[in-house]
């Protein structure tokens, strides 16, 4: 007898025509875009210097998928949006992963393959997250600072280092779980460095030990491996007011780091900037908006700190109320700065021009508290966005394993789909358009591509979507990471 479908009820028909749908296109993925990613990864080595850094155990007899193909699909999973190792039921028979991870699809029409390419289980890979050590995941991190060095063709002059800490919240009764006040709730808080947009540490904490916990070791060690390559580089270190302690500012002055940190805001240095809040305050009920005047301070606490430090004291008015900040820094010299004070006011909701004098005397741009002030501190927000990027695009914060080192390493595989994605942006992108795009944008519009893959005995085809809105920019990014060795 005629073997017929049974027919989907309840698709409207097309005027004259039946609308119906099944699942027998053939392979088929909806991830074509993960072949870009393939040639980001042969371009930074990615997955082989991880793999290289953790050592596999197992009995290669009884050993059916490689650690590089488990690193591989993880990975590449994790970048093309799917958060669980759970999601490796679905995808270890998907064709676009087992091409990345070094398997060759099915042929077309035939079962008789020898090699099998399915890819490895959810089961697998929880065995392979949970037996990394902390010794690995120390050598992961000089993975992260490897990468970021090998992306320059000559040392830099100057290189900022954005230090911040974000809420991990927890999924149950996990190892080394606590409660933070600040954020209200049981969760870990991680500590990320990025320069620019490459991400140099990922470093999962306890939540209740305070945001410079460990800042210092982990500076000592990245100053250290930048200045093997670089020795001559100028390092800043900034972040906000958790990383002023005393321990950290004293190394950077001994060190020859310069860093610029928020400060804490206390009842001496309010008094310092008493006067430039009132005529911060006269200025904003007069002209409304937001008003603030700048003042450097030479500021000391009377038991912690060993030294004067420059401090820019920022006193300002906004429509609702007081908005004082401050900011410390060893940037300058203890003679370098000669003006204390600056104010540029509004006049008819306009700022006024800076007027630059020239070196030597009273105020300079390069000791201009405002400038510095904006210059030199405000940029630090871009970095709260690529921990957005980590956290809600990369699913950072899927963090659900009882051990706090498997907890670790889920950080660091979230980690390396950014370092593989911001590759991409950063070879592919650079100079173009799209150059400042947003991961999960990045991932629309050319890794979530439809594709028919095509296999025979000689080639491998992946026939993408001929509708594709961004086939030229996909096109353009391919070109860009194939045409140079």
């Amino acid at each position: 007898m005629t073997k017929r479908n049974q027919k989907r009820s309840g698709l409207k028909r097309l005027r004259r025509k039946a609308v119906e749908v099944d699942f027998n296109g053939g392979q088929l993925t909806s991830d074509g875009g993960l072949l870009v990613l393939r040639e980001v990864d042969k371009k930074l080595n990615l997955i082989a210097r991880i793999n290289q850094a953790i050592l596999d155990p197992r009995n290669p007899i009884y050993t059916t998928h490689s650690q590089a193909e488990i690193l591989t699909s993880r990975i590449f999973a994790i970048a093309a949006g799917y958060e669980d190792a759970n999601d490796q039921q679905q995808l270890r028979d998907d064709p676009a992963f087992q091409v990345a991870a070094g398997r060759t699809p099915k042929i077309d029409g035939d079962s008789s393959d020898e090699e099998d390419p399915t890819l490895a289980s959810p089961a697998t890979h929880s065995r392979f997250e949970n037996r990394i050590s902390s010794k690995e995941n120390f050598k992961l991190h000089e993975i992260f600072v490897d990468t970021f060095l090998d992306s320059f063709d000559n040392p830099p002059e100057e290189i900022t280092l954005d230090y911040d800490a974000t809420d991990d919240k927890v999924h149950g009764d996990q190892e080394k779980k606590s409660f933070n006040a600040y954020y209200d709730s049981y969760c870990f808080q991680p500590l990320y460095v990025f320069c620019g947009d490459q991400l140099l540490v990922s470093y999962l904490r306890p939540a209740n030990l305070g945001d410079a916990h460990h800042a210092r070791g982990v500076t000592k060690l990245l100053v250290k491996k930048i200045r093997q390559r670089w020795p001559q580089v100028k390092i800043i270190l900034r972040g906000d007011g958790g990383f002023a302690i005393e321990r950290l500012m004293r190394w950077c002055d001994k060190n020859d780091v310069h860093y610029v940190f928020g400060l804490p805001k206390n009842p001496v240095l309010f008094a310092e900037i008493a006067c430039e809040m009132t005529r911060a305050r006269i200025l904003q009920s007069s002209l409304g908006g937001n008003q603030a005047c700048f003042k450097w301070i030479r500021y000391r606490t009377r038991r912690t700190w060993d030294r004067h430090r420059w401090v820019v004291g920022k006193a300002e008015y906004t429509g609702k109320g007081p908005n004082p900040r401050f900011v410390v820094t060893n940037l300058f010299s203890s003679d370098g700065i000669a003006d204390t004070t600056y104010h540029r006011p509004m006049v008819a909701g306009k700022r006024q021009p800076i007027e630059v004098d020239t070196p030597g005397t009273k105020c300079s741009v390069a000791f201009n508290p405002e400038i510095f002030y904006r210059d030199s501190y405000c940029p630090r927000g871009e970095m709260e966005n690529r921990i957005k990027e980590q956290q809600l695009c990369l699913f950072a914060d899927r963090t659900s394993c009882s051990s706090f080192l498997a907890n670790q390493f889920r950080v660091m595989l979230s980690s390396f789909a950014y370092i593989l994605i911001d590759g991409l942006r950063r070879l592919g992108l650079s100079e173009t358009k799209h150059s400042r795009i947003r991961v999960d944008t990045i991932r629309l519009r050319l890794i979530k591509i439809a594709a028919r893959v095509g296999v025979t005995h000689r080639r491998v085809v992946f026939h993408l979507c001929s509708h594709c809105p961004y086939a030229s920019l996909f096109n353009q990014v391919l070109d860009r990471l194939c045409g140079s060795g």
